[in-house]
């Protein structure tokens, strides 16, 4: 499946984008996308049926907004007596899912595991039967 968001979505959010800007924000959109399918690998298989493409478009957009509004990462700049400070999530300048974001994207109705504990190298969902091997709960392996 292709991108589904375009320079057009950025600058309906945003601004008319210079050519120079626009060439920018294509490339920061192909990334912005592989980092999304790297972070939620079922969004194209979810995307065609449960989850909403106008959700997608918002999130993405956020993502390569942010580094078009800061591309130079600055957090705080002073002039005489003027000063302004930017947020910290936006002032990195990176291009990256963040918390929330990733969370809008996630199943619909999934627990978010707020209070869970889980033990160091147990898959989601998986029970130790033995020291040696984590199985999961819906299909147990014979010890090794």
């Amino acid at each position: 499946m292709a991108n589904p968001v375009t320079v057009a979505d950025l600058e309906a959010r945003w601004r008319p984008l210079t050519p120079v800007e626009a060439s920018v924000a294509a490339s920061l959109l192909a990334d912005a996308w592989a980092i999304m399918l790297a972070r939620v690998p079922d969004v194209e298989a979810r995307l065609s049926s449960t989850l909403s493409g106008d959700l997608v478009v918002a999130v993405e957009s956020a993502m390569v907004l942010r580094v078009l509004r800061n591309p130079d990462g600055k957090r705080q700049e002073t002039i005489d007596d003027y000063s302004w400070t930017r947020d910290n999530a936006v002032s990195a300048g990176l291009l990256y899912l963040s918390d929330e974001e990733l969370a809008l994207l996630g199943p619909a109705g999934a627990a978010s595991n707020a209070f869970s504990i889980r033990p160091y190298g147990a898959p989601d969902g998986g029970v130790q039967d033995d020291a040696r091997l984590w199985v999961s709960t819906t299909q147990r392996a014979p010890f090794a």
